[in-house]
């Protein structure tokens, strides 16, 4: 199952910036979603494009979704026919 491209170049955006937080903040606002800027130690979650990150702290739940984009990009491209 590949991927639709435009959801492919969401998480690209996000995987290839400068501030990969800041850009998935910013995606997740423009698409509608909300994102509330708890305490460091407060449980977060991001669920945006297919793809959950979980941890303690806005911060901490945005590197945990990009190491899953880049786990379902891989996936991605496995899955594709040659």
């Amino acid at each position: 199952m590949a991927l639709d491209a435009n959801l492919t170049a969401q998480i690209t955006a996000v995987l290839t910036a400068s501030d990969p937080a800041a850009t998935l903040r910013d995606q997740v606002q423009s698409a509608g979603g909300y994102w509330i800027n708890p305490n460091s130690t407060d449980l977060f979650e991001i669920s945006f494009a297919g793809i959950t990150g979980i941890g303690f702290g806005a911060e901490d739940a945005a590197q945990n979704w990009i190491g899953r984009a880049h786990s379902y990009l891989s996936l991605d491209e496995l899955d594709m026919p040659a």
